[in-house]
Parts: structure tokens; sequence; C-alpha cells
């Protein structure tokens, strides 16, 4: 059973934890199309972090036949700052490119608007210390009913978990007006009402994701094959995961463990060092987690990229060099970076500590230069 109280007032303590995490005091950018969804989601943004705070943008097409219920909206229902962009006279001119090269199909007639609109939020933002709402909602997401990079962007998602019709529940009980939280709901490009363009209500959509009930076979297998064929559109890029070696070898956090303690007990040598390093070694010490014999040359880099210890290692591999044919070892750490090393005639497995410490050295450096003008003295270990 659906929750309204509890579902609007955890959605705006979330909101106020996500801006408090990702972007201290700035404004939430919302663009007001005049549909119950981009109401709904910018009077959430108004309840968690309030009205001057938020800024609406309408953003018609030369001309938006309802583009006065989106003003009404901003002037006295949320009580926010607003801003009005035509990107009319930019998608002329993009249209008029393409067509010059290739014939310009109905999708791309259709979908260049919204994904115009996601840019000048996105300006906006970027002008305006601000970050982007979605206001994109679960039934609509589920069938794909959006635009890719489009209005299914942004930074944020208030309404991802919702249906439309708890959506419109939520309007109801924030107290929104009755005429716009009713508002048939529409896209604004294709000319036709959303239910229209689906065969199928949203009250019927709505109780198929929440139930899996559907009285209609054919709309089911509708609704069933709209999910399949748009279910990309909420996934991540695909991306290459290029492997250097497909021989690598991982260490195990035990292994990576005992060659830490290991590199601890061997690596303990007093220190005679200038008053100027002083600072650099304990810096180091410090961010290794052991003692370690640093000698100076002309011109030393004090300067130490970051602290580190092993809870920020993510895995040890090991594998051979390409280039030299010699063991390589690679550390990857918790922040996605890595580092490797190949060491002089290094082909025994007890000298991993020797390795991993060698590249946490250099991942401590902001650069390879840095690193050199240290000498990390390996003969004593």
């Amino acid at each position: 059973m659906f929750n309204v109280k509890k579902a609007t007032n955890d959605c705006i303590q979330w909101i106020r934890d996500w801006r408090e995490e990702n972007g201290p005091g700035c404004n939430l950018i919302v663009g007001i199309s005049g549909g119950v969804d981009s109401l709904v989601a910018a009077e959430l943004c108004v309840e968690a972090v309030g009205a001057d705070k938020v800024l609406g943008v309408i953003m018609p097409n030369y001309k938006q036949d309802d583009i006065d219920v989106a003003y009404d909206i901003c002037q006295h229902v949320l009580g926010i700052d607003y801003l009005t962009i035509n990107v009319g006279s930019a998608y002329d001119d993009i249209i008029d490119q393409i067509d010059a090269a290739f014939n310009v199909t109905d999708q791309t007639l259709i979908n260049l608007a919204p994904r115009l609109r996601m840019a000048t939020l996105y300006g906006v933002s970027q002008s305006h210390n601000g970050r982007v709402v979605n206001t994109c909602n679960l039934s609509e997401d589920y069938i794909g009913y959006s635009t890719r990079y489009g209005d299914a962007a942004g930074d944020f998602s208030p309404l991802a978990q919702f249906t439309k019709s708890e959506v419109k529940r939520i309007g109801y009980y924030l107290g929104l007006p009755i005429k716009y939280v009713e508002k048939t709901p529409s896209d604004g490009l294709c000319g036709k009402s959303d239910e229209d363009s689906f065969g199928f209500t949203y009250v019927v959509l709505d109780r198929y994701i929440r139930t899996g009930i559907c009285d209609d076979p054919e709309i089911k297998r509708r609704i069933d094959r709209l999910h399949t064929k748009n279910k990309f559109k909420l996934e991540p890029m695909p991306y290459f995961n290029y492997k250097e070696d497909n021989d690598m070898s991982y260490c195990s956090p035990e292994d990576i463990a005992v060659a830490l303690e290991k590199a601890q007990e061997t690596i303990n040598h007093k220190h005679v060092l200038d008053k100027e390093l002083k600072s650099c070694e304990r810096q180091i010490k410090d961010a290794l987690g052991v003692d370690v014999c640093i000698i100076s040359k002309d011109g030393f880099d004090k300067r130490v990229y970051k602290t580190l210890s092993k809870d920020d290692i993510s895995f040890v591999g090991r594998t051979k060099d390409i280039a030299t044919g010699k063991i390589r070892t690679t550390v990857g750490f918790k922040d996605g970076t890595q580092t490797s090393v190949v060491l002089n005639d290094w082909e025994d497995e007890d000298d991993t500590e020797k390795a991993i410490m060698w590249c946490l050295l250099k991942k401590c450096f902001k650069s390879k230069r840095s690193l050199e003008k240290v000498i990390y003295s390996m003969e004593d270990m």
C-alpha cells in the first residue's frame, strides 16, 4: 500500500541530503513544461531547499500551446524565479544542416528538442551554481517513454521510483491545484496525449508495474515489449574493458596484508635527513604506514600528492610486462586509479611487498619526475 505521507516526506529529506552531499548551497534547476511531473518535482525541491534555491526554466520550441500554464505554475503555484529560453532557432538550424546531408527522420524531429532543452538546462546550471532535476517517473521509465540524453538525463531524480498515479497522489498531498495535477499528460512533441501514444492508460500500466497483473494479454505483451526494447535507456553506457594481459594473477587480500606486514617489518630504518626533508619524511611515513629510507637529491620536490594507506588498495595484480618480459605489479586503488612497477631482477614472489611499496610511492607523488627526485633504498630491505 502506497503511503503518500511517508513517500513525500522521505523524498523531501532525500533531496536535502543529496544536495548537501553533492552541491551544498547549490540551486536546483527544473525544466517546467506545465505537466504534473515537473510541477511535483519542482514543489518537492521547494519544500526541501526553499523557493529561493529553485529556478524554473521554460523552453518553448518557438511556441508552446500551454505555456501560460508553465508561467502560472512558476509565478503563482511554486513562487519561484524562472527563465524563458526559446530553443526554436537552434532546433531549426540543426535540422536544416542535417537535412542537407540526410533525410531527417521523424524520430530526429521528435527527439532533438528534448535534447536541446536538456543542454539548455545544463548551460543554465553551470552558469548558476546549479544541479539539474530529472522529472521522469517510473511509469515513463519502465516503457522507455523518454528521450535518452534529453528529458531522461539530469543530476538527480526525485520521481524515478514513483508511478504516474503515485506522482499525482503526491501532488494532491502537497496541495497542488487539481487542474494541474489532473492535466492530460502529453509530451508536447507528437501532438498526442501520452495514453494515445501508448495504446493503454497509466492506470493499467501502473497496476502492472506494481502488481504484475494486466487483464488484457495484448496490452501486457505491448508493455513487456516496450520495457525490453527500452531498458538500455536506464543502463550505463557500455564500454570496452581493456586488459593488457589476460594472464594477470591477483593477490588475495590476505597476501596483500602479509606483504604490507613484511614491508613494515623490514623497512625500519633510522633517518638522518636535512631539516627541510623532515616534514616530507613524516608525510610519506604517515601515507604508507611504514618507515622508509629517503635520500635527497638536488631540487627535491617536497609536495606530496595525497596521503594513502593500505585501506586505499582495491587489488594487487601481477602479469608479464609486454615490453620487457619481466613481471609487472599493478596496484589498483579504490578511487579507480592504478600504478604499476617492474622491478629490476624481480622474479621472486617474495618481493611482492617491495613492488607494492614502490606503487604506493608513485601514487603519493604528483608525477614520475618528482618521484625520480627521491631514492627509495631498496638495497637495504
